[in-house]
């Protein structure tokens, strides 16, 4: 798979996020107990130094003592570098995990599109979505037409739902109602939410076929939301 199309997964995304928090524990445990072994093993010479400065004082032949300050080890110092790089790339992970998921999924989104050779020419446009509560049940509409050349096969709807606060309440895969969609020829959707007590206040719409490519749209109306 592309480095972009896995850049496009939130599921990938979080996953190398979890994965590099890890890497950072680890580290700074590792720095952490290395400190603290310098911290005692300077506490333990401590007492040796002194009892060799009072030594070579009341010897006049003695000869001076010479003290070498060790510096920090290639791995110490490595460690620490990448310490500091972690938690800036964590820094802007963690606001970036702020962001509510209906943002993070429309960038996802840009990401898929653009990685994708077709992305300069849109196969189908999107020419109706509406909603309609009907009963206890929420519904949810959508046309399309193939604007290509060529039959697309296959093509799947996938409706995001989010809540108040814009997080991503459920994802929903809708298959069209014709699995053949012909050159100029049209295409609907269709999504019944039931027992809907107001769970989500709003939804967006992207296109994708059967094996999970996904597929450029003209968007006449977009992402619609519930007052």
């Amino acid at each position: 798979m592309p480095p972009t199309l896995l850049l496009s997964s939130t599921t990938f995304i979080y996953g190398v996020l979890g994965l590099l928090g890890a890497i950072i524990l680890v580290l700074a445990v590792y720095l952490f107990r290395y400190m603290l072994r310098r911290r005692r093993t300077a506490k333990t010479a401590a007492p040796d130094k002194s009892a060799k400065a009072a030594a070579s004082e009341s010897s006049p032949a003695a000869e001076p003592a010479f003290v070498l300050t060790g510096r920090p080890s290639i791995l110490t110092r490595t460690s620490r570098a990448l310490l500091g790089m972690f938690a800036w790339f964590m820094v802007g992970a963690f606001l970036l995990i702020l962001l509510p998921e209906e943002t993070v999924d429309r960038w996802a989104q840009v990401v898929r599109l653009r990685s994708t050779p077709e992305a300069q020419e849109e196969t189908i446009a999107f020419l109706y979505l509406g909603d309609e509560p009907r009963e206890r049940d929420f519904h949810i509409r959508g046309v399309v037409r193939n604007i290509s050349t060529m039959p697309i096969e296959k093509l799947d709807a996938t409706v995001r739902l989010y809540s108040s606060d814009g997080q991503l309440v459920e994802t929903v895969v809708v298959r069209m109602d014709t699995e053949l969609i012909n050159p100029d020829a049209t295409a609907a959707f269709h999504l019944r939410f039931p027992e809907y007590a107001g769970q989500f206040t709003s939804y967006s719409v992207d296109f994708k076929l059967r094996n999970g490519e996904p597929v450029p749209y003209k968007d006449m109306r977009g992402a619609r939301e519930r007052g």
